[in-house]
């Protein structure tokens, strides 16, 4: 069971309510999926969906006022992000623009662009069939000893799986809950997981603008975080703020490591790589004409 000091969440808008409640360089992670500015509230029946399960009163964000609104919730982050903090937006692409707009608008800077691969199952004939999110990794400059928290090894103790853990095209799950009650575009908390782990340490807080299921709250007091969120939709806040003090804390996972057999053999090649660089600049050196010889 999670002590309720350990979270807080709160039904209204995450706008005024950072503004209200979130101090200045405060939080250390935000990962949010706002919404999209796509009606979204009426998506089911463009996708042909059972929606018994989910939890009515989705609030989406009328087009026309998509741009500020963007631009007033990123600027919200940037005040509450520490130095060094790190934000992940995930976006899909019909407004993109306006949240890319956003961030340039402030002093945050992009450290990565993600593609998270998914099937909606929506066939197209005369276009390309849509198959992705985005996932937007920003974070407020380093300030002296506030540094950008990267764990490159919290799973994988060998640079080899790391890097392929690392890719900037990642796959995102589908969040299969038969008979359970959920949000809606809820995202998958194993994906969640992943860069909550990247991006933060235990003991650290996490902010979600937009807590929908609350599947970044869940994740992030799973892991020993603390948690920070927002929720418009009542019917939404009510359903899944219990769910936060249900979650069990789990001790930190033990990155996995090759088996000897294995790691030999990437020892043997790196061994091998070093050798050839090392050549190459000593041959390079040797046949670099000396400066009194040119001029």
């Amino acid at each position: 069971m999670q002590s309720k000091n350990l979270y807080q969440v709160y039904n209204q808008s995450c706008i005024e309510g950072m503004r209200e409640h979130v101090a200045d360089n405060s939080i250390d992670l935000i990962f949010t999926d706002p919404p999209y500015g796509i009606k979204g509230d009426e998506l089911d029946v463009h996708y042909h969906r059972d929606e018994s399960k989910v939890v009515p009163g989705y609030v989406d964000v009328p087009l026309n006022e998509y741009a500020k609104f963007s631009l007033d919730w990123i600027r919200e982050c940037e005040r509450v992000l520490r130095p060094g903090g790190s934000m992940y937006i995930v976006s899909g692409y019909t407004n993109l623009h306006h949240i890319l707009n956003a961030l340039h608008a402030t002093g945050l800077e992009e450290i990565n662009h993600i593609i998270a691969k998914y099937s909606f199952g929506v066939s197209t004939k005369n276009k390309f069939v849509s198959s992705h999110y985005h996932v937007l990794f920003w974070s407020k400059p380093d300030r002296g000893s506030k540094k950008r928290t990267f764990n490159s090894n919290y799973k994988y103790t060998d640079q080899k799986d790391s890097y392929h853990d690392r890719l900037s095209v990642q796959d995102m799950p589908r969040d299969y809950k038969p008979g359970q009650v959920k949000n809606k575009n809820q995202l998958s908390e194993d994906f969640i997981e992943k860069f909550v782990m990247y991006s933060s340490n235990r003991g650290d807080t996490v902010l979600d603008c937009f807590g929908g299921g609350l599947t970044t709250g869940r994740t992030a007091l799973r892991w020993g975080r603390k948690f920070v969120g927002f929720e418009l939709n009542t019917h939404a806040y009510d359903a899944f703020v219990p769910t936060l003090a249900e979650v069990e804390e789990l001790p930190d996972p033990v990155p996995s490591t090759p088996d000897a057999v294995e790691l030999a053999k990437r020892q043997k090649l790196r061994d091998g790589w070093k050798r050839d660089r090392l050549l190459k600049k000593a041959n390079k050196s040797t046949t670099q004409p000396a400066v009194d010889q040119i001029q």
